[in-house]
């Protein structure tokens, strides 16, 4: 490539050149012909020789405000390079905060060199950290050459989780096979229920010795039966979960607030389900355990604000295989989609229990505009929009869902703990 530099010497050269013809002068000739030979030897010369890198991570699979340490070793396999500049290329959503991604080096044939840093991850997501990018310059800083090697590393960042000590949502209907959530009826389990009377075939090992030293007659300890349930959660991925800014949008909160329930959810020993609608519909049937979990937040860590798939249309095709009264978990700002309401009609319809985590996608938007130079000239426009949002929820609770409206300036936990006043 030809820097600004290459193009005023040539330039210079072809002038010189002109006005030697012109002027019949040797002196010119002879110095027109020494820049334009100094502009094709610098041209000949350059090269980038044959650098492989090689990169390893601390950790390919992290939550948010985590560190990882990069390790990115450069070996020349060819001639010496001459000054050579390395770019290790990261995504603007990683912050680097100790050593550079960034140096020069001259290596000689076989010589190897490594380069550390450090990165943070404020913000879930999926990351190709890399291409390496070379950059060659000649001595005389005339001519550049480029090249990336496609030596690409991949970093998920999961969406952060935030412990609860409840979620009250319950199910009507049960799964009847032993399993995480009490029923209220005696069954094999842990905790204990009631005390009655032997029978015979009674587990030797459930009678209470106490009682029939008490009683002098053989009495056995009844357990509370545990059941499990599927708990579905559906998360909203459209391009206006995307408003705000990178940081500060519906469907970052929507993600932690997910997660946080999806594993509060598991620790309570219930099948959790993912539905996620934008571009494309996202979607895990019912399961449990920690490999379970990691599923569910590498799909959480990967979805973007992308698409208008519409919420009638993913009831349509989710509801015949739900299991019959599952705890149905949805969080959307409840804008910019005509079929939010029938939607959540026909789940209620079909008798599933609802709750709605509405983080507000217009407070997020307004919150952005007003960090900007220009700031927000006519509010009218916002509070049409919070108008029509205000109709969709009343709407949607008046067909029995609890719907809780999410302010950016309240936290997680503080948004669950509404579910504790709310009957399903």
């Amino acid at each position: 490539m030809w820097t600004k530099k290459a193009v005023i010497v040539l330039s210079l050269g072809i002038i010189l050149s002109l006005f030697a013809l012109v002027f019949r002068s040797l002196q010119l000739a002879i110095a027109s012909v020494m820049i334009l030979s100094y502009v094709f030897v610098s041209m000949l010369f350059l090269s980038l020789g044959r650098v492989m890198p090689l990169r390893k991570l601390s950790s390919e699979r992290v939550f948010e405000d985590s560190h990882v340490d990069v390790s990115l070793e450069l070996v020349n396999r060819g001639k010496r390079t001459g000054f050579l500049e390395v770019r290790d290329k990261l995504p603007s959503a990683l912050e680097i905060k100790q050593g550079s991604n960034y140096l020069i080096i001259d290596l000689r044939a076989g010589e190897k060199t490594r380069v550390d840093y450090q990165i943070f991850t404020p913000l879930r997501g999926v990351y190709d950290i890399g291409p390496v990018s070379f950059r060659a310059t000649d001595n005389f800083g005339l001519f550049y050459k480029e090249l990336e090697v496609k030596d690409v590393a991949n970093l998920v960042v999961f969406p952060q989780i935030t412990e609860v000590k409840e979620i009250f949502m319950r199910s009507r209907s049960r799964k009847l096979f032993p399993g995480g959530s009490p029923v209220k009826q005696p069954g094999p389990g842990s905790e204990f229920f009631l005390i009655r009377e032997y029978v015979p075939g009674d587990p030797f090992k459930d009678i209470n010795w106490k009682a029939y030293a008490s009683k002098r007659k053989l009495l056995v300890n009844e357990h509370e039966r545990e059941a499990v349930r599927d708990v579905i959660l559906i998360v909203d991925a459209r391009v206006s979960t995307g408003y705000g800014t990178l940081g500060e949008n519906a469907l970052m909160h929507s993600c932690r607030a997910a997660a946080t329930a999806a594993n509060h959810f598991l620790k309570r020993r219930d099948n959790i389900g993912l539905l996620a609608f934008g571009e494309r519909t996202v979607s895990l049937k019912p399961g449990c355990g920690s490999k379970h979990l990691y599923e569910l937040l590498t799909a959480l860590a990967g979805l973007v604000p992308e698409g208008n798939l519409p919420m009638e249309g993913l009831v349509d095709f989710a509801a015949p295989t739900l299991s019959k009264s599952s705890p149905i978990i949805i969080f959307s700002p409840l804008t910019d989609d005509p079929t939010i309401v029938k939607g959540i009609s026909k789940l209620r319809v079909l008798g599933f229990p609802v709750l709605i985590i509405s983080p507000s996608s217009v407070e997020f938007e307004v919150n952005a505009r007003m960090k900007t130079r220009q700031g927000i000239k006519d509010l009218l426009p916002y509070d049409v929009l919070r108008l029509e949002r205000e109709v969709i929820m009343n709407d949607v609770t008046g067909y029995g869902a609890n719907v809780i409206n999410w302010d950016p300036k309240t936290p997680l936990l503080g948004v669950l703990a509404e579910t504790k006043s709310m009957a399903y």
